[in-house]
């Protein structure tokens, strides 16, 4: 109990990706965007990392500053920044959706999913408090759940 991202019920066939040797460099993330045809980008406040999901995990470091990506991209979630407007992130696709209630002042989130009539629980340590986001990819074959000091990939059935 009390680890990062632990598992409180597996739905069949989920998987955790581990996406920490990608992101090792990175610190203190402000969000990711909703992944797409196995794609994905995580920002911290100096670096915008593309994430590849193709069988294995990889990353690309991309010369965009990280500000200026959020404010072009519709699809980034995360921390809000004056003057921009929150992005939602998707919940449900299909038969496969994802719940929680955020309540900054504990240090966990519990993530509830339902994916082909399995369903289970993700218990996510949070620890500063600021923000937290879940979202599912645009196929919802892929869960991510980030805050500032980390996030996490897990591949649906």
């Amino acid at each position: 109990m009390g680890r990062k991202g632990e598992i409180l019920a597996y739905a069949v066939g989920m998987r955790k990706l581990d996406i920490t040797p990608a992101l090792q460099q990175m610190e203190r993330f402000i969000g990711f965007t909703i992944p797409q045809g196995g794609r994905f980008y995580v920002c911290d406040h100096d670096e915008v990392v593309q994430i590849i999901i193709n069988g294995t995990v990889s990353a690309e470091f991309c010369d965009e500053h990280p500000y200026k990506f959020v404010e072009n991209n519709a699809r980034f979630v995360g921390l809000v920044f004056d003057g921009l407007t929150e992005n939602a992130p998707i919940h449900r696709v299909g038969s496969t959706s994802i719940s929680y209630e955020l309540d900054l002042a504990k240090d966990f989130v519990h993530v509830r999913y339902e994916t082909s009539g399995d369903s289970g629980v993700l218990k996510f340590r949070t620890f500063s408090g600021d923000w937290f986001v879940a979202s599912l990819s645009d196929d919802g074959r892929y869960l991510v759940m980030a805050e500032p000091y980390e996030v996490a990939l897990y591949e649906l059935n």
